[in-house]
């Protein structure tokens, strides 16, 4: 007799599938961040009626709480440890990328018939073998490296620091304009061009991270409300990222392409928290930030509208990540990920453990491993370990590992034998 989960798999399986995906990955950008995640800074109209068509998660995980290996794993299906990129790819990195051994999900869907394609930050390697184009992307539009002035387009680090390292495929090319606003314009380009045509276009976007630059009328209206000048270019920054999903939008309804297309956006990790005025980002309730696996870090807000499959204003509850969209999107087997579309249409996923291994001593992130399965997370940084209680404790402020030590025993034999499977770092 066949289960639940199976009839809803076989079900959804004999659906037809929209004919596009549109996979948005914002950088930087924090779990408070969106007003459909509790903001109330009135910055993302777009976003927060995307969420209100289709289904907020509240329980999706980056790989990793920086930006590389994050991606990597999103590409790729794989955590981090298995891709080759295992941290920041930064200067010294400029030789190396993401495993030339390892398909994307671009490269399992152009294998299926669609035009894929590649709008902003690449950051997954900077010589020619690692660029887009050799990892299954018909066309790319971006940069290469990790960050650049939003104005000049210069590398500030992250590869090729002090150069120019935006390509339009293996051309480099000279721009004018506020980057992120020309990254929207160029998606907008490339849904209206292809309307006849099924496609995947991943559109990795600079904003909100680093550094805080926003054309002042983006900022203006922030700063007559009299909050600080960090907090004005950031809340600029995400009204410019929001204003641009929503050119997209509009360009898909106007060219007939919205009811076919799945959309989902979704932030690499959580804003990196600092003790200065430029900590403008909002990690909502959660502890920590980039380069940490506190739940800041690491948990990060997701929007999914995918026709036929979400249903309106609908929240998913279940525990997702990264390595989970390359099955999703493709249907190609993950050894990291599941299939999320049972979850997706309102069904559950199996219990599972998810986990992390970083470290950054750039940063001074001593090295860290997390685990996560159902409502519990075992933390480990350094010497020091704790136990949280996620579902009644999502700050991770209270230690339940001595009330609970049959739990963290048993989280810790867990996570050991993971890490006991993961290629020598």
């Amino acid at each position: 007799m066949m289960t639940r989960r199976r009839l809803l798999t076989a079900a959804l399986q004999a659906r037809p599938e929209p004919q596009n995906t549109i996979l948005i990955l914002a950088d930087d950008l924090g779990f408070g961040d969106l007003g459909c995640y509790g903001s109330t800074a009135g910055t993302t109209p777009h976003l927060d009626r995307l969420a209100a068509d289709g289904a907020r998660l509240t329980g999706h995980y980056t790989c990793s709480p920086v930006c590389s290996p994050a991606r990597a794993g999103l590409l790729t299906g794989l955590v981090p440890d298995r891709t080759g990129v295992t941290g920041v790819l930064r200067d010294p990195d400029d030789h190396r990328g993401l495993d030339l051994n390892l398909a994307t999900v671009a490269t399992h869907l152009k294998r299926k018939g669609l035009a894929t394609a590649l709008i902003g930050k690449w950051h997954l390697g900077m010589p020619a073998p690692y660029q887009p184009r050799q990892r299954g992307f018909d066309y790319f539009w971006g940069f290469l490296n990790g960050t650049i002035d939003y104005e000049t387009h210069l590398s500030l680090g992250g590869g090729g620091k002090g150069s120019r390292t935006t390509y339009e495929n293996e051309k480099p090319i000279a721009l004018r304009g506020y980057f992120p606003e020309l990254a929207a314009s160029k998606a907008v380009e490339y849904v209206e061009s292809n309307r006849n045509r099924s496609y995947f276009l991943y559109l990795p976007l600079a904003l909100p991270h680093t550094p805080l630059q926003v054309p002042d009328r983006w900022s203006d209206p922030f700063l007559r409300e009299g909050i600080s000048a960090p907090q004005a270019l950031y809340r600029g920054m995400l009204r410019c990222l929001d204003d641009g999903i929503g050119r997209l939008r509009a360009a898909l309804e106007r060219t007939g392409q919205w009811d076919r297309t799945r959309v989902i956006f979704v932030s690499d990790h959580g804003w990196v928290k600092k003790r200065d005025p430029a900590d403008a980002g909002s990690n909502g309730e959660l502890r920590g930030g980039k380069y940490e696996l506190w739940e800041g870090g690491i948990r990060v807000p997701c929007v999914v509208r995918w026709p036929g499959l979400t249903r309106r204003g609908s929240t998913i509850d279940a525990v997702s990540w990264f390595p989970d969209w390359l099955p999703t999107l493709t249907g190609a087997q993950s050894r990291d990920g599941i299939d999320l579309r049972p979850a997706l249409s309102g069904g559950t996923v199996p219990e599972r453990d998810l986990c992390w291994r970083f470290e950054d001593r750039l940063v001074k992130t001593p090295l860290s491993f997390a685990i996560r399965r159902g409502q519990w997370k075992l933390l480990r940084i350094g010497e020091s370990r704790a136990l949280y209680n996620l579902i009644q404790d999502p700050g991770e402020r209270k230690d339940a590992s001595a009330s609970h030590p049959e739990v963290a025993a048993d989280l810790e034999t867990r996570l050991r034998l993971w890490q006991s499977g993961l290629p020598h770092p």
